[in-house]
């Protein structure tokens, strides 16, 4: 109010009058407040313009689903369970959509594919138990998919735990190295902050999070102010370690990119091609992330690992400089096929991945950079010399050329499948 003749206690009556048609009405009010300016000089000196906060009452589901909505989680996949029915029962007053499946596993797999087709996250959920191992193969899969996603496991209650109480599991050891981050609800009281918590991390893992809720933390009623969402920028790497990723690609008389899933997630397709075009490079794909990288385009020669690109194997052997962007190098994408060790002994590797743990895990490493792909890729193209990928590169230009349409000729000729030694399955069919 700015109507210096209400009374500091006539405004929180007002207030609390006002927050509890907030909460009758609707699931959007996030919370009430007051702010008091008074046009009198002592008044205004003593309140300083200081925003009072009134603590809001609600349930502990409430809190839960408000917290979803600040994040804008639309919708949630999963079958639907005793054990978190107070939330899903207001979940279409909130403007949650919940996709009831055949099986938990189809659950989790349809959210992964939900949240890397839109770029949204998802929330996935299950009855507590049996339900819940039903999400194990889904939340593995997106966390090699780097699939940012809402783990809600309801737990047996809090009371009955350790004596065998209802379908009782140890939800946090089956998960844990399933998922960038887990917690568990201790107090009801701290509904939000957790699940606010767990969302962040998530989002910031760019993987699978996990709360863990007891069943019996539901239906609560808990004094609430939520909290705020503190979303991070993403980092772009180390001033020294750019420069001399930059000063080895300038440098190099055979570069060859790498382009991983942190390409895709990053949106560093573009910046990919900028730095390839520069150097004339040729672009390996890793494993399953064909889409790095256009397939269309000359300097792409397709992907390595299992039953992957022979031209990209060759090529790659060949690099006196590796640029694995946005990769974790998981040792199955650097498999060797067709009788190729393919994986260069003495080259540079600058490796750059959003999870500094990741770096220097699978291969010597010459210069890591723990930043966003997008970032890192712009900055590098930056500070290449004006003669980078000058060395060669007619000659680097010819042998892409040649290696790519000697392996397409090659599959084009692929008509059967040859027997290994000693068998001889495919010559009887």
């Amino acid at each position: 109010t700015t109507t210096p003749t209400l009374s500091f206690l006539s405004c929180i009556i007002i207030s609390i009058a006002i927050n509890a048609l907030c909460r009758f009405y609707s699931l959007n009010f996030q919370k009430s407040y007051i702010l008091i300016i008074s046009f009198d000089k002592q008044f205004y000196q003593n309140l300083l313009f200081r925003r009072v906060l009134i603590m809001t009452k609600m349930t502990t589901e409430e809190a839960f689903v408000k917290v979803l909505q600040m994040h804008g989680i639309e919708h949630s996949f999963g079958i639907i369970g005793s054990a978190f029915m107070p939330i899903s029962d207001i979940f279409p007053d909130a403007g949650i959509t919940f996709w009831d499946v055949a099986h938990e596993t189809n659950g989790g797999l349809i959210a992964d594919g939900y949240t890397r087709a839109t770029g949204k996250m998802s929330m996935v959920v299950a009855q507590n138990g049996p339900g819940i191992t039903g999400l194990v193969t889904p939340i593995k899969t997106a966390y090699w998919n780097h699939t940012p996603l809402l783990l809600v496991t309801p737990q047996a209650a809090n009371k009955t735990m350790g004596q065998g109480g209802f379908q009782e599991v140890e939800q946090m050891n089956l998960f844990k190295d399933m998922v960038c981050y887990q917690e568990e609800v201790r107090d009801p009281s701290r509904m939000a902050e957790v699940l606010n918590r767990v969302i962040e991390k998530a989002i910031r893992g760019s993987a699978p999070a996990q709360i863990n809720v007891p069943r019996d933390y539901w239906t609560q009623v808990i004094d609430i102010d939520l909290p705020p969402i503190v979303r991070l920028e993403r980092q772009g790497g180390g001033v020294d370690a750019i420069k001399k990723a930059a000063d080895l690609l300038s440098n190099s008389k055979f570069p060859v990119i790498l382009s991983g899933a942190g390409v895709v997630i990053g949106g560093a397709i573009e910046e990919t091609k900028k730095l390839a075009e520069k150097l004339d490079s040729p672009v390996c794909s890793g494993y399953q992330h064909n889409d790095s990288f256009p397939g269309s385009h000359p300097l792409a020669v397709g992907p390595l690992g299992y039953n992957g690109s022979k031209a990209a194997m060759e090529l790659i052997s060949k690099a006196d400089v590796v640029l694995a962007l946005g990769t974790r190098l998981n040792p199955f994408s650097t498999l060797p096929g067709y009788g190729i060790d393919y994986w260069p002994k003495n080259a540079n590797i600058i490796q750059v991945d959003i999870n500094p743990d990741r770096i220097g895990l699978t291969k010597k490493v010459t210069v890591g950079i723990s930043g966003d792909a997008k970032l890192v890729a712009q900055q590098i193209f930056e500070k290449l010399s004006s003669s980078a990928g000058d060395t060669d590169r007619q000659k680097r230009k010819d042998l892409i050329h040649q290696t790519k349409s000697a392996w397409l000729q090659k599959l084009s000729s692929l008509d059967h499948e040859d027997d290994d030694e000693g068998t001889v399955w495919n010559q009887e069919a």
